[in-house]
């Protein structure tokens, strides 16, 4: 989860790590007493606010309306600005830095990295006379003040930088560490000319795998745009929120399509969105599932799908699993299907591979006779992706007929 700038400062307050003084507001009419000058900056979780003209420093209070006018209710990249932050604007700044703490895949632990620039354009520092420097963190013994003074030692820091920015790397490590994040950055950390310092920006990512432990910190629930999840995402995470066989419903997003689809995890679930899409086909949900759900977790997450209303078709889509019972999850889904009773019936096709696909497909046969559903079946011998045409054939077809 990505968390809003205001969410971010106030989770560095807690940690004392020194921040300018805000306010968030909703519109114009919750503007009180300002100390002037201050910047005002849209609150989104996209990155780049500053090329996007949503921070915007401000004088007076009417340049600060203007600027609210100008903000809230725009939208940015898909996502709607309904809250901006105001803050003290530093005029006099002696620098800025750049701070964070972030997880690495590859060494799989924590890293700290600083530079002695920071602000706009961070991401080209590595490639330019600028250098981020960067240590390794032992999460079993975590940042520990040494290492601290090393990195800014090897960054270039020196004096008084040693004792405030120490204090600050410390503090990233405290809410790293507290709140399960993949990511802490402060960019840019500001020094003024009086050697104060300030963490002009809060940019926090949670890992959601770690919720379960967050019981003190409830942030509201949003997509990566700052969407607000529809009822049906939220029923479908809440699936493996108690059960941890298999993983079926943590990915789940609605979308405004005609195709429902209910494909195994991994890249090739992706893949196979490309390809439907790509044939003109229109997902009505992207969803995957993976590891080994039993049964009754599918036949969950195969009723919120085929819920939807106005789909032409279903596609269940995998590829040849490894210790997915194919048969488990398919007859799950057939429960769905029974409990929903689509009429008409739509198209449905079916790839899949694996333990018991045999067996899956013959019950597949079976439930087609007697109840009359219109299964299309491939086995591991035909491409995923191949089955894309045919389910965006069948589902123009069906709509055609309706």
């Amino acid at each position: 989860m990505r968390l809003y700038e205001f969410e971010g400062l106030k989770l560095f307050r807690e940690a004392q790590i020194p921040i300018p003084e805000f306010t968030v507001l909703s519109s114009i009419d919750e503007i009180k007493d300002i100390e002037l000058p201050v910047v005002v900056k849209a609150q989104v979780l996209s990155g780049s606010r500053g090329k996007a003209g949503l921070v915007i420093p401000c004088k007076s209070l009417d340049e600060v309306k203007k600027a609210l006018k100008e903000i809230i209710g725009k939208e940015v990249n898909g996502e709607k600005i309904e809250k901006v932050l105001i803050e003290t604007y530093f005029v006099d700044k002696a620098a800025e830095y750049y701070l964070s703490i972030t997880y690495d895949t590859s060494s799989r632990s924590p890293i700290a990295l600083i530079s002695k620039k920071g602000g706009v354009d961070i991401e080209k520092l590595a490639s330019g006379k600028e250098s981020v420097k960067s240590v390794q963190i032992d999460p079993m013994k975590g940042l520990q003040p040494w290492q601290a003074r090393q990195l800014l030692s090897e960054a270039g820091f020196s004096g008084i930088h040693f004792l405030s920015i120490t204090k600050i790397l410390l503090g990233i490590w405290r809410v790293f560490q507290k709140h399960d994040a993949r990511l802490v950055e402060i960019n840019p950390l500001i020094e003024t000319e009086d050697e104060e310092f300030f963490a002009a920006d809060a940019k926090i990512i949670l890992d959601d795998d770690a919720d379960f432990r967050q019981t003190d910190t409830n942030f509201p629930p949003r997509d990566v745009l700052g969407k607000k999840p529809t009822k049906s995402e939220l029923a479908a995470k809440e699936i493996d929120a108690n059960d941890h066989r298999g993983s079926a419903g943590s990915t789940y997003i609605e979308l405004d399509g005609n195709i429902a689809v209910i494909a195994a995890g991994g890249g090739g679930s992706l893949v196979n969105m490309d390809a439907l899409m790509a044939l003109g086909g229109k997902p009505a949900n992207y969803t995957e599932h993976s590891g080994n759900p039993p049964r009754e977790k599918l036949e969950k997450l195969s009723k919120i799908i085929l819920s939807k209303k106005g789909l032409s078709g279903v596609w269940f889509v995998g590829a040849t699993a490894n210790f997915t019972d194919i048969y488990e999850t398919l007859s799950g889904f057939v429960d769905a299907l029974r409990s929903i009773k689509p009429k008409p019936k739509y198209p449905i096709v079916i790839r899949r591979g694996g333990p018991r696909y045999e067996e899956a497909f013959k019950m597949l046969e079976e439930v087609k006779r007697k109840e009359g559903f219109a299964f299309h079946v491939f086995g591991p011998e035909t491409p995923m992706t191949s089955t894309a045409r045919t389910i965006v054939d069948f589902a123009n077809k069906f709509r055609k007929k309706r």
